[in-house]
């Protein structure tokens, strides 16, 4: 298995995963937050969805990430300029509830973005590194910048990854083991 392959099932495997854990959940179950300064279901998924927009849109590609050039800031309430990361519980308090249909709708125009990289990029390519960050506002951006195309999915994996067992931990605090 080469490592596009490799990536390719981590990413379906994130998605059938997450989709599993967000089953059946409501509108305030994906809202509901365990303390003031604690990150939602909602959140964390349009966080990490965000986080993938920028790695492939902007990093590997040098575009405008999906939620600017399709407007998905304007179609889930928020700010052209919405941070991605690092709010204060203020601003948890104050981000948009989001429902169901929102999150995944976002989250799959990402995924079908980072799939059409994976089918047309060549294994050549992926030693390279674009000399990009895809978060220039972050403290970590010159780091990012020399980041290769197969380091980035080291880091986009493991993120999903931990992210993902944080939304089984929000789920199974709500709902208990396997409901």
């Amino acid at each position: 298995m080469d490592l596009l392959e490799f990536a390719t099932e981590m990413f379906e495997e994130y998605r059938s995963r997450l989709y599993t854990y967000l089953d059946g959940l409501t509108t305030e179950e994906l809202n509901w937050r365990l303390d003031s300064s604690a990150n939602s279901i909602a959140f964390i998924v349009w966080h990490t969805a965000r986080v993938e927009d920028r790695w492939f849109q902007v990093f590997c590609q040098g575009k405008a990430d999906l939620w600017i050039e399709d407007g998905w800031f304007d179609k889930l309430g928020m700010d052209k300029n919405q941070p991605i990361a690092k709010y204060k519980p203020k601003e948890l308090e104050d981000f948009p509830i989001l429902t169901m249909g929102e999150l995944k709708s976002y989250f799959e125009v990402v995924r079908a973005g980072t799939q059409k990289f994976l089918v047309n990029i060549s294994t050549d390519e992926l030693g390279k590194a674009p000399g990009r960050s895809p978060f220039p506002e972050s403290s970590s951006a010159s780091a990012f910048a020399k980041f290769t195309i197969q380091r980035m999915f080291r880091q986009l994996i493991q993120e999903e990854m931990q992210h993902l067992g944080q939304v089984g931990i929000l789920r199974g605090l709500q709902r208990g083991l396997d409901k």
